[in-house]
C-alpha cells in the first residue's frame, strides 16, 4: 500500500486506470488507411523473445528510432525516458573523477552497484567498485538496435547484481548494418565526434566493424573553481557472425577502448591534484547457438573483459612538523586492473504450446590488483557459480503462470537461493494484469569485502625509522563477513492497448523491501592492521547496517498517433523510508519525461524531449540536487549525394538554462558545484 505522503497523487491516478481498464480497443478516429503499432518483442525477461506484455518482469524498451530522436551521444541520456531512473554526472564531495551515473530508485553513490548492465547478454559491470565506466565502454551507439530495461528485480535471468534493475544493451547484427557508415558531431563544449563503420559479407559469414572518437570538454563549475574534467574516448568494435547451417550459429564480438579523463580533488586538503585518468577496456565476446530442433535450443557463450584504470599522481611537497621527519612529497599509485571470465550454458525447451522452460548454469572469475585500495601488490580472486530456471505455463488463454529461481553461490558471502513467481491475467486481448513477487540478493564487490586503503609513505627517505605510516584521516577497511544485501519485490502491473493498438500503456504498482545494505560505517574501536595512523583514529568499516522500504507508481505511454508522428511519455512517484536518513531522500519523489517525434515530409523531421525531476540527493554527497527541467531539441534533414543517402541535425541541449543533477550545493566550500549547460552541435550521417 503506498505511504500516506503519495495518497492525493496517487487518488488522481485511479479513476485513469479504471477508465483504461473498461475502455475498448474500438479506434477513436475512423480512418480509410488503420494504424496498427506492434507490440515490441523482448529478450529480457526469461531469455525468450516475447511480447512485452507477455513478459514475466516489468520492461521499458529504447528502441532505434527513439535513440536517434534524442539526439542523444551517450547511453545514459537515453535512459532519462525510464521511468523512477536517476540519470547524474558526478564530481561527488571531493570534485574527483566525474562520470555519468545511472541508478534505479535511488539509493545509489557514483558507483551505482544495485544494478545489472549487459551488452547482448555479456555484463558489463565493473568487479572492484560496481557501477559502470559509461563513456570508456567500447560500443558505438549508432551499433545499438535497442535497450531493454527491467524494472525491478530480475535475478532469475542474470544473476548476482540484477537487484533493483537490469539493463540489457542489444547490438544490430551485422547482416544488418552493410556498406560504409559515417557520423559526425561538432560543436560548442569543445564537441567533436567522428565514427565510421563498415560492414561487409562472404557467404554465410556477415562481419562489421566500428571505430570512433569523442570528445568533449565535461561540464562547467558554477563556482570560482576550475574544474577540469576534458574527456576523449577513443574505441574500435567488431562483430562477426556465421551461419555454419540450418541449426548452428556463431557469433564472435570484440572490443578495444581508451578513456582519458581529466580529475582534480578540489576538496582534498592532503591531495588537491589534478591530474588526467586513464581507463582502457578490452572485451571478447563468443556465442555458439545450435537448434537441435523446433522444440529444444542451445547457446554457449564465453567472454572476458580487461579493465585497466591507470591513475598515478603526486602531491605538493608535505610538511607535517614532526621531527625527524623532513619535507616529503607523497607518490600515489592508484591503478586498478581487473579481468573477467564467464562461461555459460543455457537450453530453452518448449514441449508444447502450453510450456515453455528456460536452465542454465553459468561459472564466473573476477582477479583484480590495486595495490592502494586493497593494501597488497598482489592479484585477488572472487568467483561465482550459478543455476537458474525458469518456467512459463499458459494455464489457458486468459492466464499465465512464470516460476523461477536462481541458486548462486559466491566467495564473498553466503550461497542464496532467489525465487521470482508472477501470474498475468489477460481480461482480453488489449487488456492484461500481472501480480508479481521476487526475490534477489547483490553479493558485496572485492573493495567492500577486501579493501585495506590508506595512502601510506616510507619515513626511511625522510631520515626516520624504517616504517611505513598512513597519511589519510579516514581508513577504509573491507569486511569478509559481511552478508548479501537483499531484496524482495511486490509488483502490480496494468498493460494495455488502444486506439487500434496504436497506443500502448502501462501503470506498476511497487513496494521493495531492502535490507542488509552495504554500506562504511565509522568505528574507533579496530586494529587497522597499519602501522601508524595521524591525524586521528577514525577507520570506516564495510557492515550491513541499512534497511529500507520504496513504495511507488510508475506509468508509460507509448502512441502512435500517425504514421508520421509518436509521443512516448513516462511518470514516477517514489518514497522511500530508511533507518538511515540520507537514503530516504536517494531518488525523486517525482519525475516526468516525454520525447515526441514528428516526420514532416519524406526529407524533415524533428524530435522534443522534455524531462523533470524532483529534488534529491546522491548518498555519497551531503548536498542535495534542486528540482531541474530540461528541454531538447532536434531537427533534421534528409539528402542524397551521388549514391550516398545522408542527414544533417541540428541538436540543442539544455534550453532551459543550466542545471545540476548531482550537487546542487555542495557542503564545502572547496568542493565544486557543476552544472550541465546550454549545447548546440550538428549531427552529419552518410551510408554509402
Amino acid at each position: 500500500m503506498l505511504k500516506s505522503k503519495l495518497t492525493p497523487h496517487y487518488k488522481l491516478y485511479v479513476p485513469l486506470l479504471t477508465g483504461l481498464c473498461s475502455f475498448n480497443s474500438t479506434p477513436l478516429f475512423a480512418t480509410g488507411d488503420e494504424l496498427f503499432f506492434e507490440m515490441p518483442m523482448v529478450l529480457s525477461a526469461n531469455r525468450l523473445e516475447q511480447p512485452v506484455a507477455d513478459a514475466a518482469v516489468s520492461i521499458s524498451v529504447i528502441d532505434r528510432e527513439t535513440i536517434e530522436a534524442s539526439g542523444a551521444r551517450t547511453i545514459p541520456e537515453v535512459l532519462r525516458l525510464i521511468p523512477g531512473m536517476q540519470v547524474g554526472f558526478s564530481g561527488n564531495e571531493f570534485g574527483d573523477e566525474p562520470q555519468y551515473v545511472v541508478a534505479y530508485h535511488g539509493h545509489s553513490d557514483q558507483y551505482s552497484r544495485q544494478m545489472q548492465v549487459l551488452i547482448d547478454g555479456r555484463s558489463i559491470y565493473e568487479p572492484f567498485f560496481g557501477g559502470i565506466n559509461w563513456k570508456a565502454i567500447p560500443v558505438n551507439i549508432n551499433d545499438i538496435e535497442r535497450i531493454e530495461v527491467s524494472r525491478g528485480p530480475n535475478l532469475a535471468t542474470y544473476g548476482a547484481n540484477s537487484f533493483q534493475a537490469a539493463i540489457n544493451i542489444i547490438t544490430r547484427t551485422a547482416a544488418e548494418d552493410q556498406g560504409s557508415f559515417i557520423q559526425s558531431n561538432l560543436g560548442n563544449n569543445d564537441i567533436a565526434d567522428l565514427t565510421y563503420r563498415y560492414g561487409g559479407s562472404s557467404g554465410k559469414l556477415d562481419y562489421r566493424f566500428t571505430v570512433a572518437t569523442f570528445n568533449d570538454a565535461g561540464l562547467d563549475s558554477a563556482n570560482e573553481f576550475d574544474y577540469p574534467n576534458d574527456t576523449q574516448s577513443n574505441n574500435i568494435d567488431y562483430r562477426i557472425d556465421y551461419q555454419v547451417d540450418n541449426k548452428n550459429t556463431l557469433s564472435y564480438q570484440g572490443g578495444y577502448g581508451q578513456n582519458k579523463q581529466q580529475a582534480d580533488g578540489n576538496h582534498s586538503e592532503i591531495l588537491p591534484v589534478a591530474r588526467t585518468v586513464e581507463n582502457t577496456r578490452f572485451f571478447q565476446f563468443l556465442k555458439w547457438e545450435k537448434a537441435i530442433n523446433q522444440e529444444n535450443t542451445l547457446l554457449l557463450q564465453y567472454y572476458y573483459n580487461l579493465s585497466d584504470k591507470q591513475e598515478r599522481y603526486a602531491s605538493e611537497l608535505l610538511d607535517l612538523g614532526i621531527p625527524p621527519f623532513d619535507p616529503f612529497t607523497l607518490k600515489v599509485n592508484a591503478d586498478i586492473k581487473s579481468e573477467r571470465h564467464n562461461l555459460e550454458l543455457t537450453q530453452f525447451i518448449q514441449p508444447n504450446e502450453e510450456l515453455k522452460l528456460v536452465w542454465g548454469l553459468s561459472a564466473q572469475a573476477d582477479f583484480v590488483q590495486s595495490s592502494l585500495y586493497l593494501g597488497t601488490d598482489e592479484t585477488v580472486s572472487h568467483e561465482q557459480y550459478r543455476a537458474f530456471a525458469n518456467v512459463e505455463w499458459h494455464i489457458n488463454q486468459m492466464n499465465t503462470v512464470n516460476i523461477g529461481a536462481l541458486v548462486e553461490n559466491n566467495s564473498f558471502s553466503d550461497t542464496e537461493l532467489s525465487p521470482r513467481l508472477s501470474f498475468s491475467h489477460a481480461f482480453n486481448r488489449y487488456h492484461k494484469i500481472r501480480l508479481g513477487i521476487s526475490q534477489a540478493i547483490r553479493s558485496p564487490f572485492t573493495v567492500e569485502a577486501l579493501a585495506k586503503y590508506s595512502f601510506s609513505h616510507d619515513l626511511t627517505a625522510s631520515g626516520g625509522n624504517p616504517t611505513d605510516f598512513s597519511l589519510l584521516e579516514n581508513v577504509v577497511l573491507g569486511n569478509r563477513d559481511l552478508k548479501n544485501e537483499k531484496i524482495i519485490s511486490r509488483e502490480i502491473v496494468y498493460l494495455g492497448e488502444f486506439i487500434n493498438s496504436s497506443l500502448l500503456f502501462n501503470a506498476r504498482l511497487f513496494h521493495d523491501d531492502i535490507s542488509h545494505y552495504i554500506k562504511t560505517v565509522r568505528e574507533t574501536d579496530i586494529d587497522p592492521g597499519l602501522p601508524i595512523i595521524l591525524f586521528n583514529d577514525i577507520i570506516h568499516v564495510f557492515r550491513n547496517p541499512i534497511k529500507s522500504t520504496s513504495t511507488g507508481l510508475e506509468l508509460e505511454l507509448d502512441y502512435q498517433l500517425d504514421a508520421t508522428l509518436r509521443l512516448i511519455a513516462s511518470a514516477a512517484i517514489i518514497n522511500i523510508n530508511s533507518n538511515f536518513g540520507a537514503f530516504s531522500e536517494s531518488a525523486p519523489q517525482h519525475s516526468f519525461s516525454f520525447i515526441s517525434s514528428k516526420r514532416f515530409n519524406e526529407k524533415v523531421s524533428g524530435s522534443l524531449a522534455y524531462y523533470y525531476v524532483e529534488s534529491f540527493k546522491w548518498t555519497d554527497v551531503r548536498g542535495g540536487v534542486d528540482d531541474h527541467h530540461t528541454l531538447d531539441m532536434r531537427f533534421s534533414r534528409r539528402f542524397k549525394y551521388n549514391q550516398a543517402n545522408g542527414s544533417l541535425s541540428v541538436v540543442l541541449k539544455n534550453l532551459l538554462g543550466d542545471y545540476s543533477d548531482y550537487q546542487e550545493n555542495p557542503s564545502s566550500s572547496n568542493a565544486p558545484k557543476v552544472v550541465h549547460s546550454t549545447l548546440a552541435y550538428l549531427d552529419l550521417r552518410l551510408n554509402f
